[in-house]
């Protein structure tokens, strides 16, 4: 599916210009580095000034692919200085684009700078090394490679055009052998090392990739080439046939993350010990994409993995798409699969010990503090297991996919420090992963961390929306309007949703028609279809989100987790109103039975809610329009949204919504 683009790149010039400006001054930082500098504080629209590391990159490790060029004779190949890559937050350090001198066609060189003197790669992780930061990083040569299938999976030119793109990482100031297990990883056309000692291949290298010709029109093609959009869930091809393409091209801590799941398979198969992975990430971060991308090559590997969630709606979803995408003649076969490679927490203890060599727990937050439920015998209720260490029981390899901020039940205990804490009990090995990654609302991290301070989670305190050129967030002043606007994206090829916080009733369909239950003067809307029931004409709650049909319905958090739509419309209702410059959560107006009993603490029914619009607020692409029932809220929110929807719609529906 093809989407619109997003123009990041910090700065453009030809050779020819920015060799000028790189000339050290004693004392001083290059001219170019001021230039990148301003541009990256002007370009964040926060004031906010790169790091150290960033400046010094640009300062040192950048004139020296400048200087190969120029002394090539390369003065009109064109330079992209940190471009971005469609639907992240990732950034290339520079993109080369010009000519190929034996094709005559565009050719693109992405360079990666490091500016290290010396690394190690982690004794059991290939691809994870040592620069001398706190963290351990993705191998540089993988990164790069990673870059370039990622720029070819999603930008049409590039598409099935390998030859015209290649990759390598610069460690200028390193010499060989203070790298030296760098070398072991394989490389290839899009993912080489250079170093200190390996400059002139370097230069031979640029030289045979670009002619000295003007790259600027092979710069523009790839700017203004169609980009197609990341997959949804039911995109994926979730059967692992063999030879399969990868849907998700991961990147950076994503790819470390896959990578140290396989090796530790290899390693718990080989006679090692249980390992325990955990992999903590916001929304948007990729988890899932993980998840069913560790789903596919394990299984293609030959290895038994089951993908489990304590989310209805995903589970079913996956389950429906394996059993469409399973061949002509397989489908009864397939739906059997489906129910054991695709289930839920409260089952894996039927596996028994060490039943599966990997389980995969996407949604992790959701995990409960036990198993127990109406079929539980007595015996068991009276002092049941936690249901981490059945997880954990249950495969050789267990990965836990999670958001801290997510849970939406006081029994749901998935943190990333409480799974911890059971790895360590029962005796096992763990390791924890950090997404910093961000893959939805266009890239913007910004957004991301704005939803997070505003809705005051943590020790976070809200702050006004400043517009980053990525994700579009916006103030609706009615429920009509927001829910017209919407209507505009859809009218545009856009998919839209409405979802709101649990605070009105939700009643069973009325004769076959849903109740319109979600009211706010005189708009009214039905949840979508309760769970047990049927309306003609409308989705069952577990396909929501999924299916067409729900426009028009308001979802809720358990529908709408997990999912992702191009535009959301998001109610918020009486159980979270502004008062005092920070949202307060009021626990009366809540209609989630999960928090309504009083034997619920305060706590826990702050948390829940809160994380709820955590997750409402974050299932946009595109954008985002919020509207707020309560009046105060609502006068509020004008100061930290500053875009009203009025302004986004035709002149005449302005009008019509004004009466």
């Amino acid at each position: 599916m093809l989407s619109g683009k997003f123009l990041s790149y910090l700065l453009r010039g030809p050779v020819s210009a920015l060799v000028q400006e790189i000339t050290q001054q004693p004392g001083r930082r290059r001219p170019l580095t001021d230039r990148l500098v301003e541009a990256y504080t002007k370009g964040h629209k926060r004031k906010k000034e790169p790091g150290k590391s960033l400046i010094d990159t640009w300062d040192n490790s950048l004139p020296v692919v400048i200087n190969a060029l120029d002394g090539l004779g390369l003065s009109q190949v064109e330079v992209l200085i940190e471009f971005g890559l469609p639907h992240t937050n990732a950034e290339v350090d520079v993109l080369l684009a010009g000519v190929h001198p034996a094709s005559g066609a565009p050719s693109y060189v992405l360079i990666e700078l490091k500016q290290q003197r010396e690394a190690a790669v982690h004794p059991e992780r290939s691809v994870a090394v040592d620069l001398g930061y706190d963290e351990w990083k993705l191998h540089p040569v993988r990164q790069v490679q990673q870059y370039c299938q990622y720029l070819m999976q999603h930008k049409a030119m590039l598409r099935g055009k390998p030859e015209r793109i290649a990759g390598a990482a610069l460690m200028h100031n390193a010499h060989d052998a203070d790298v030296s297990g760098l070398f072991a990883l394989p490389t290839s056309d899009h993912g080489k090392l250079f170093t200190q000692d390996r400059l002139e291949p370097f230069r031979k290298w640029l030289g045979a990739l670009l002619a000295p010709l003007s790259g600027g029109e092979a710069a523009q093609a790839l700017i203004d080439s169609a980009e197609y959009a990341p997959p949804k869930i039911t995109e994926v091809d979730v059967t692992a046939r063999v030879g399969e393409q990868q849907c998700f091209r991961l990147l950076d801590e994503q790819e470390i993350a896959h990578q140290e799941v396989h090796e530790a398979v290899r390693r718990v198969r080989s006679g090692g010990t249980k390992e325990v992975i955990i992999v903590r990430g916001g929304p948007g971060s990729g988890k899932s994409a993980i998840a069913l991308e560790l789903r596919r090559t394990l299984a293609a590997a030959g290895w038994d993995v089951i993908h489990a969630t304590g989310a209805k709606a995903l589970t079913l979803t996956l389950r429906d798409t394996y059993v469409r995408q399973a061949p002509r003649g397989t489908k009864n076969r397939a739906k059997q699969e489906a129910v054991r490679l695709f289930t839920y927490f409260n089952q894996l203890r039927k596996l028994g010990e060490n039943g599966c060599d990997v389980v995969i727990c996407d949604e992790a937050h959701r995990i409960r503090r036990h198993s127990v439920d109406r079929y539980t015998p007595k015996a068991e209720r009276e002092n049941p297991r936690a249901q981490t260490d059945e997880i954990i029981d249950a495969a050789r390899v267990p990965v836990f996919l999670l958001d801290d901020w997510q849970s939406l039940r006081p029994g749901e205990v998935g943190t990333a420090e409480y799974l911890k804490q059971r790895a360590e009990a029962l005796g096992h090995k763990h390791t924890l992963i950090d997404l910093n990654g961000m893959y939805r609302a266009q890239g913007s991290a910004y957004y991301r961390d704005w939803v997070l301070r505003l809705l005051s989670v943590g020790v976070l305190t809200p702050q006004a929306w400043v517009p980053d050129g990525r994700m579009h967030v916006q103030l609706a002043e009615t429920a009509e309007e927001m829910e017209e606007f919407l209507r505009t994206r859809e009218a545009a090829g856009d998919t839209a949703r409405m979802v709101a916080g649990f605070c009105w009733p939700w009643s069973k369909p009325d004769g076959g028609s849903p109740v319109p239950d979600v009211r706010i003067g005189a708009w009214h809307r039905p949840w979508n279809v309760k769970a047990g029931y049927a309306v003609e004409g409308a989705p069952d709650a577990d396909f929501w989100a999924t299916d067409p049909r729900g426009a028009g319905q308001i979802g809720c958090v358990y529908t709408a987790q997990t999912f992702e739509f191009d535009w959301v419309g998001v109610v918020i209702g009486p159980d979270l109103v502004w008062r005092e410059n920070r949202f307060i959560v009021d626990r009366t107006a809540t209609r989630d039975p999960e928090l309504r009993p009083r034997s619920i603490a305060g706590d826990d029914v702050d948390r829940c809610v809160r994380n709820a619009y955590h997750v409402l607020l974050t299932r946009g692409v595109k954008g985002v329009v919020i509207y707020a029932a309560d009046d105060d809220t609502r006068d509020a929110l004008r100061g930290h949204v500053i875009k009203p929807v009025s302004h986004a719609l035709p002149k005449p529906m302005r009008k019509i919504l004004k009466g």
